[in-house]
């Protein structure tokens, strides 16, 4: 095929879709896809992460990104794995929980997670943090929060913030006494992965439903 071929074939797919770059979290089709499976409200949602968070904080510092993107997440309803899947621990795509509006506390970070890193956040700033939380009844709870360092390599805890559904302020870990205890964090999809996140990162290709 020689040159003049493949830049007609290029310059036809963006006609075919103008709106819609094959790379992007939320796609024209996704939009779709959600309304046929879940209905106007999330048809409705989608559209409002495009419009509010990918294309209303692209100029924004990433502070404003992380404050913007945490507090738009953190209004979707909690539930629990077992009420919305039918088992003990699944991790939904951003997609899935967007599309059902609700899930559990992995549920929220990882949505945070892939829609900060499309906002071009860098993720290897970002950790996947498993911690020990204590409620206000004094139980302690197993509990996954997204992290963000301030610096490549962080030196106290004011150099992390916490981005999470209980407290849901973005504030540094020093001003989080709550969190007890960091169990482990991961890289998202930068680094060594396990089972469990080469079937998300599978599936948030796919833009599961």
């Amino acid at each position: 095929m020689n040159f003049l071929k493949v830049m007609y074939l290029i310059l036809l797919l963006l006609f075919i879709f103008p709106s819609q770059s094959f790379g992007e979290l939320i796609t024209d089709k996704l939009i779709v896809d959600a309304n046929a499976k879940y209905k106007m409200f999330a048809k409705n949602r989608f559209e409002a992460i495009r419009k509010e968070l990918l294309n209303g904080l692209k100029d924004k510092t990433d502070i404003e990104k992380l404050e913007a993107v945490n507090d738009w997440y953190n209004f979707m309803q909690y539930k629990s794995d077992q009420q919305v899947y039918g088992m003990s621990d699944y991790w939904a795509t951003l997609y899935e929980f967007v599309g059902k509006g609700m899930g559990d506390c992995e549920d929220y970070t990882i949505a945070k997670y892939y829609t900060l890193k499309e906002l071009g956040i860098d993720p290897n700033r970002m950790k996947f943090t498993y911690v020990v939380y204590k409620s206000r009844s004094g139980q302690n709870i197993s509990h996954m929060v997204l992290a963000y360092l301030k610096v490549p390599r962080p030196k106290s805890k004011e150099d992390i913030l916490i981005l999470g559904n209980i407290n849901q302020r973005v504030l540094p870990a020093s001003r989080r006494p709550d969190i007890v205890k960091v169990v482990k964090m991961i890289n998202g999809d930068t680094g060594a992965q396990s089972k469990k996140w080469k079937q998300l990162d599978f599936d948030m290709k796919r833009k599961k439903l």
